[in-house]
């Protein structure tokens, strides 16, 4: 995937393993079944139960699951849920053809490209998109839906 022209921002999403329909879920599993099926089905809706993320639209969202960056998106808006249908609150959508996924990155990966990376956790983090596309010369073992029959 490029970048689009200017990346107004780089955010990382914690994904919690103990989610219905993470919780004992491999690396692998969430990347096939999840990002490279059901979030493309989808339309890039991906649902949430607690807080959605403020960000610009074309912001660059990487996705963090078991202290590993496992795939990214571009994002298009939030979309608060007046009636909550269930447990969620709202959805984050993204351009379901920006949708990603690749050889997995722990903390030190991270640090390569983005030198101040400190951690992972529960918080959404920051990243400076200047450093986004030395980010992206580093990926290994890209795939996405585009790619999957």
């Amino acid at each position: 995937m490029r970048p689009p022209p200017e990346v107004p921002m780089v955010r990382i999403l914690p994904m919690s393993d103990q989610q219905e329909g993470f919780r004992d879920r491999t690396i692998e599993q969430i990347q096939a079944r999840f990002f490279l099926k059901r979030l493309p089905q989808r339309k890039g809706r991906y649902r949430y139960y607690s807080s959605g993320l403020k960000a610009d639209p074309g912001t660059i969202v990487l996705f963090q699951f078991k202290a590993r960056v496992i795939a990214s998106a571009v994002f298009l808006r939030d979309e608060k849920d007046e009636k909550s249908s269930g447990d969620f609150t709202g959805t984050l959508c993204f351009d379901p053809a920006s949708v990603q996924v690749f050889d997995p990155w722990d903390a030190d990966a991270m640090r390569r490209a983005w030198p101040g990376f400190r951690s992972f956790g529960h918080v959404k983090q920051r990243l400076n998109p200047g450093n986004y596309p030395a980010f992206l010369r580093r990926l290994e073992n890209v795939r996405s839906s585009q790619h999957i029959n």
